[in-house]
């Protein structure tokens, strides 16, 4: 889909064109600047930045932390290991909001998704030709090949495929006959119930690529592809005239099934969005987590990106899916991921995961070692929190974990009683309660 200048200034977004050296071009009335979670979409030659709601900052400092660790995590990895949290890494901040710069080539590429798929599957893979050529993202490029790749293992009970580079493209292929023709998710964190093939819209949308498939081939074969380079608008967008979906991006194809030309059906979500910018002519209106604007005789349309706190729910998802990424990976890496995605979860609205005495005594007892603590108590109560949790405060907090009575503490070292991990879990002044 093009845009005029003018149409820019209608979306019904807070939204921002700037040139390819980040210079403005046009914007919309609501623009008050970039700021944490603003998602970038690729426009030809230009840039289209569109803020998203933000976090409260304990939950968006925790966000960062959770980031940083695992970044932390594959800087201090080597050989298959590396190339998998590197992977995680990369996407986990594209899924954050964060833009990801890095730049390979499809060797890397390959070599990545090799790595994460062995890990992931029990598929037997093989390579079909290398050709080399740039990739900017190679390691978000290489996350979802491993999500076709287990999309296939799952639902076509393949036991073998093949990755398939070719010029700005990489197709994975299996033996069969596709089914559905289509990989359906949503973009919008609370539209869908999986994590991966929504991670894979996201993030194609973001580095200027494109998902087909799985359609059937003349050999025997069914392929799913990833297509680089391109430079259409993957905000998911549709211009309404009347009644009709006059225009729309692929990504709102992609994502509503509300092609253009057809009509908007009555009682639909599109239709309420129509009906509530028509009321209010001008206003951005929102029905559902779409939005809408009237202007010009025209409404548009948009799904906009998720929210820094619902981007930082998919983060979370993100580390529990990929979980089989961190196969051999030592502590304390593992446990500080664990952590702070766990803390980071409990300000979102989750329970902190808790373990009965017997099992803590266990895991604490291997864990202190790692993150160089003290010989733990003996804990006799009912339960505590996961020994992870425990185990990464006392060393990052510089406390000691201590017994009260039946309860298990942690005493907090000089200045940690405002520290953002420890929201919901001090008893006192200087005290945390743990169990």
């Amino acid at each position: 889909m093009n845009l005029t200048i003018a149409e820019v200034c209608d979306l019904p977004l807070a939204a921002l064109l700037t040139d390819a050296e980040g210079a403005p071009i046009a914007a919309t009335p609501e623009w008050r600047g970039a700021g944490p979670g603003t998602v970038l979409y690729r426009l030809r030659a230009s840039r289209l930045a569109v803020a998203a709601s933000p976090a409260e900052p304990a939950s968006a400092a925790l966000l960062d932390r959770l980031l940083t660790a695992i970044s932390g995590a594959s800087e201090a990895l080597q050989g298959a290991r590396r190339l998998r949290i590197a992977m995680l890494a990369a996407s986990l901040r594209l899924v954050a909001g964060r833009e990801v710069t890095t730049r390979g080539s499809s060797h890397d590429v390959v070599d990545m998704a090799l790595a994460g798929i062995r890990a992931r599957t029990g598929l037997e893979v093989c390579v079909e030709g290398r050709p080399a050529f740039p990739v900017d993202a190679p390691e978000v490029v290489a996350l979802c090949l491993v999500q076709l790749a287990v999309n296939a293992e799952r639902h076509a009970r393949t036991t073998h495929l093949t990755l398939a580079p070719t010029d700005g493209a990489f197709h994975v292929l299996w033996p069969g006959t596709a089914g559905r023709p289509e990989l359906p998710t949503s973009r919008r964190w609370q539209d869908r119930r999986g994590w991966g093939l929504g991670f894979s819209r996201i993030a194609a949308d973001t580095v200027g690529a494109a998902l087909h498939g799985p359609v059937s081939r003349p050999d025997g074969t069914v392929a799913a592809t990833l297509e680089l380079g391109l430079r259409d608008l993957a905000l998911p967008l549709a211009a309404v005239q009347g009644q009709r979906i006059e225009r729309a991006t692929r990504t709102w194809d992609e994502e509503t099934g509300c092609l253009p030309r057809s009509v908007v059906r009555a009682g639909s979500r599109l239709s309420a969005c129509v009906e509530a910018a028509a009321a209010d002519p001008g206003a951005v209106v929102s029905r559902d987590g779409w939005s809408a604007r009237l202007a010009a005789g025209r409404c548009w349309v948009a799904i906009p990106p998720d929210g820094v706190m619902e981007r930082a729910r998919d983060v979370i998802d993100g580390t529990a899916h990929e979980r089989a990424l961190w196969d051999g990976v030592p502590e304390p890496h593992p446990t500080r991921v664990f952590a702070l995605a766990s803390l980071l979860g409990s300000r979102l609205g989750a329970p902190l995961p808790r373990v009965p005495a017997g099992v803590w005594n266990r895991r604490m007892a291997m864990l202190a070692p790692a993150l160089r603590l003290a010989a733990p108590p003996c804990f006799t109560g009912l339960g505590a929190l996961d020994p992870r949790i425990c185990a990464y405060l006392a060393a990052e907090l510089g406390g000691t974990l201590e017994l009260s009575g039946d309860d298990l503490v942690l005493r907090l070292g000089p200045g940690q009683d405002g520290d953002e991990r420890l929201a919901g879990l001090r008893a006192a002044t200087g005290v945390a309660r743990l169990s």
